[in-house]
Parts: structure tokens; C-alpha cells; sequence
């Protein structure tokens, strides 16, 4: 039954398993760090907050914020070249399963984004489509059009809506945080689905994170035709030289951000959206590259097979942070939000990390895959899978 399945166990790469592992980690900080501080009105955030949750948030935002989403979306174009690999050695129609399968990721995400409005799954569904437009163009080609989506057209198309009525305003944080704390499990779905069409659809939001997005999966599928982690043993030089051309863009971005950040500068945001973009790139270039001399030096030890575990489930584990903040913070749980200070969430957070862990590891050493994949897959092929080895 296996040998059906678009891409074999023994065809995965270890190494691209690990960052997406090492990516789920930075991803579960800063949704837990962004659960609180973007839903809780900033009175009852200061009253809440010393000067460690402040200096955390700025951390957050400067070393962790869309660095490693940035980095899952790459992962996730380089995941598309591999299924297309899988299936043209298997003389399967590529653009039919590839369609259905982001059909299944975008109704996992439609379910998603009616508990949280940050769903990012039916954006990477839609993006996910597009990425077939370009599987028989060159690399150069890729490569060209991911920089375009990546770092031009956003500014572009942020210009064209600039006169959208502004988004994610006091008013709207107030009625986040009311409707979490008060409202009934109907109400909230309600809230969420109203509010994902004012921030997304009206304001042309999505369309601009389907540009931006769509240009990360296309360079993580130049990554996978340039074979980019294949045998990274014998690339050891290779990844030290990027690290070393990555450092200073990196903190360049560091310290503007900071200054940014703290009113020192100021900067048209059209000049701000790609230079901060690199920054973000550069930033998660160098995380990379650290990461995978690291793994050359080291082997597969305990860590690095920890975020191989986390890796191979990321679709469970994402999903299930969102269910444990839920849980945790909004009224029909316990209630939590607006009493939580940043410092105690990260703790939650590492906590929660550790479980993820811990269960990512059991469960792989008794089933093929994890449980929302293995939902997914079977929706995917209609029909049945063998789950436990």
C-alpha cells in the first residue's frame, strides 16, 4: 500500500525534517507571544507586563517573528518539488493530486481560522496552487519570479490598497479580546469569519500574502531542483560561506529593526516593506546555516532527532498550539487572557514544546505518520492508509 504514496519514508531527507522542526519551534513562541500581545488591549497589557515581558515581545518581534514562518513557507515550496519529483518517476498526473491536496489543506485551514483569524493553512493553500503555474520553468526562471513575489510586488500591491480603511485598529484589539474572554464558542466562530473577511479579503491583505508567500514556496522549490539539501555532509564549506554573507545582513536588519522599533528612525513604508523583507530572508539564512553545520558537526543526535520528530508531524504540532492557546486563554477554557504576562506564557510555551516532543517521538515510533498528516493523506487519495507500522 505504500509504494503508492507520492513520497516514501526512506526518500525523506533527514535534514529538511530537522528545520522544519527547529521552524515549528520559533513558530510555537511566537504564536503563543503573539496569542497575548495582539489580544489584549494594551491597558490591561501594561498593567500585566514588567520589564521582562517588554524586553520579550521586542525579542520576539526582532529575532523570532516571521522568521521562522518565513522559513516554513520555503520548507514548504521545497516540500512541492518533492512530491512533483515523486509522482513524474511514477508517470502520475502531478496537477490533479497537488489540487486536491491543497483543496484538503485549505479546508483544514477554513476549519482553523474559525477558532483563530491567524490561520495561515488556507493561505498556503492558495498559494500552494499557484506554485504549479511554474513547474516547467527553469531554475532561473524560479528563481527570478521568487524574488519578484518576494520583495517587489508586495510593495506594489500595498501601494494599490493603501487607501483600504486601516485594519487591526484599538477598536479591533478591544473586540478581540471581548469576544475571546465573553463570548460562546458561536459567537467567537462568528466573530472569527467576520473578522478574517475585513482583515484579509476587504483590505486586500490576502492578496497580498499570496504574492509574499507564494514567492517563499517558489525559492524553497529552486532550493529543492538545485538539490540544495542533498548530501549537506559534503557541504560544509558551502554553508559557512552563506552564514558568513548572511551575518552582516542580518544584523544590519537587527539594529534597524531595533532603532525602527523604538522611534529612533523613521521610514517610508514603502522603503520599509523590502528592506525588511531581506532582513527577515537574511535572518533565516543564517539560522539555516548555523543549524545545518551544527548538524554536520554533531550527527543526528538526541536534539537534532527531537526536531526530526517535531519535523515529520509539523501539521499536527501547529495545529495543536492553537488548540492548547485556545484552551488555555479564551473564556469557554480557562480563561486566561489578559492575566497571562508574557514571561509566564513563554513558560507555557516551553512547556507545551517539551510535550510536543515527547508525544511527536512516541507516536512516530509506533505509526507511519502523524495523525492530522495521515487524515490528510487519506482525504487526499480517498481511501484508507495503513497508519501503525
Amino acid at each position: 500500500m505504500t509504494a503508492t504514496l507520492p513520497i516514501e519514508q526512506k526518500d525523506r531527507t533527514i535534514i529538511v525534517d530537522v528545520i522544519r522542526g527547529f521552524a515549528l519551534i520559533g513558530v510555537l513562541i511566537s504564536n503563543f507571544t503573539s496569542y497575548v500581545d495582539q489580544q489584549t488591549p494594551e491597558p490591561i497589557l501594561n498593567s500585566i507586563s514588567s520589564s521582562l515581558d517588554r524586553f520579550l515581545m521586542n525579542f520576539n518581534s526582532v529575532f523570532l517573528e516571521w522568521k521562522f514562518m518565513t522559513l516554513f513557507s520555503i520548507l514548504f515550496g521545497y516540500g512541492f518539488g518533492l512530491i512533483l519529483e515523486s509522482l513524474e518517476k511514477r508517470n502520475i498526473n502531478p496537477n490533479f493530486f497537488f489540487v486536491k491536496r491543497m483543496f484538503w489543506l485549505f479546508i483544514f485551514g477554513v476549519i482553523h481560522s474559525i477558532f483563530w483569524w491567524g490561520d495561515v493553512l488556507n493561505l498556503y493553500a492558495m498559494s500552494g496552487i499557484l506554485l504549479l503555474l511554474f513547474r516547467n520553468k527553469s531554475n532561473k526562471a524560479i528563481l527570478s519570479w521568487a524574488v519578484l513575489f518576494m520583495l517587489v510586488l508586495p510593495v506594489f500591491i500595498s501601494y494599490l490598497v493603501r487607501n483600504q480603511p486601516e485594519t487591526f485598529t484599538t477598536s479591533d484589539i478591544q473586540e478581540l479580546y471581548n469576544r475571546y474572554k465573553l463570548g460562546t464558542l458561536p459567537e467567537i466562530f462568528k466573530f472569527n469569519i467576520n473578522f478574517y473577511y475585513r482583515m484579509f479579503i476587504v483590505s486586500g491583505g490576502n492578496l497580498h500574502d499570496i504574492i509574499e508567500t507564494l514567492g517563499r514556496f517558489l525559492f524553497g522549490y529552486f532550493l529543492l531542483r538545485i538539490k540544495f539539501f542533498h548530501l549537506v555532509e559534503t557541504k560544509k564549506s558551502t554553508f559557512n560561506k552563506i552564514a558568513l554573507y548572511a551575518a552582516p545582513l542580518m544584523i544590519l536588519y537587527f539594529i534597524f529593526k531595533w532603532l525602527f522599533m523604538n522611534g529612533t528612525i523613521q521610514a517610508n513604508q514603502y522603503i520599509l516593506s523590502p528592506l525588511l523583507s531581506l532582513g527577515i530572508l537574511s535572518t533565516t539564512t543564517f539560522y539555516v546555516s548555523v543549524l545545518v553545520i551544527a548538524y554536520i558537526n554533531f550527527g543526528l543526535n538526541k536534539f537534532f532527532a527531537a526536531l526530526q520528530s517535531l519535523g515529520k508531524m509539523t501539521l499536527t504540532n501547529y495545529l495543536m498550539v492553537s488548540a492548547s492557546l485556545i484552551i488555555l486563554l479564551y473564556g469557554f477554557g480557562f480563561n486566561k487572557l489578559g492575566e497571562l504576562s508574557i514571561h509566564i506564557i513563554w513558560l507555557f510555551a516551553f512547556v507545551w514544546l517539551f510535550v510536543e516532543i515527547m508525544f511527536s517521538t512516541y507516536w512516530l515510533k509506533q505509526f507511519r505518520y502523524g495523525p492530522t498528516e495521515w487524515i490528510w493523506r487519506q482525504l487526499t487519495y480517498w481511501k484508507r492508509l495503513q497508519l501503525r507500522k
